[in-house]
């Protein structure tokens, strides 16, 4: 019987992702995810409590997988640019591969939508940060990058990656995107020793 559950949670969580990012937090009826999954309201709220949790576990989950996938990164036999390259890279290619998931993140991040729920960003999206400015910290140890602070440079890769991201998601075409390398190079530009 665990399986169902665990199925039924999946369908809920995926479901809730879609209609979250196609309607916002305000316009997505939990009506219309239990349709999506062909469940009924009580199992989402055995599942969930709410449609807030909901939410909230969603963006926990994607978290999780960001945070474990980033930290397995900065825990390479790498130097510390090309962890970082990595890093870029993932985000770009995890944004092109589940769009939803990133748009999601970055509606909580920026909070582009009034009306969701309350979730504490810098406790779930810290790790990130922290394992990015780990690999920082290792390129200063080790000479590659000069004095620099390691987490506020952290912060300034994320915001460069977020706007990649947001061109992405809204495919305009007007300005041409930034490949991982180009991103890297132009943020290192100022920190690397030459």
């Amino acid at each position: 019987m665990k399986g169902t559950a665990d199925n039924t949670n999946k369908l809920l969580l995926e479901a809730a992702l879609r209609v979250f990012t196609e309607k916002g937090f305000a316009g997505a009826s939990t009506r219309e995810i239990v349709e999506i999954c062909g469940v009924t309201k009580p199992t989402l709220y055995y599942h969930f409590g709410s449609k807030d949790n909901l939410y909230r576990s969603i963006l926990k989950e994607i978290f999780e997988r960001f945070n474990r996938e980033i930290a397995r990164i900065a825990a390479e036999e790498l130097p510390p640019r090309k962890k970082l390259l990595k890093v870029v890279r993932y985000y770009l290619d995890h944004c092109r591969e589940s769009p939803r998931e990133v748009k999601l993140i970055l509606m909580a991040i920026y909070r582009s939508d009034s009306s969701l729920p309350d979730v504490d960003i810098g406790t779930v999206g810290w790790p990130i940060v922290e394992s990015i400015a780990g690999i920082i910290r290792d390129g200063k140890l080790t000479g590659t990058f000069k004095e620099v602070e390691p987490l506020q440079l952290s912060l300034q890769l994320i915001g460069m990656i977020h706007i990649q991201v947001l061109l992405i998601l809204n495919d305009e075409g007007k300005l041409p995107l930034s490949r991982p390398e180009e991103i890297l190079s132009t943020f290192l530009e100022g920190i690397e020793r030459r």
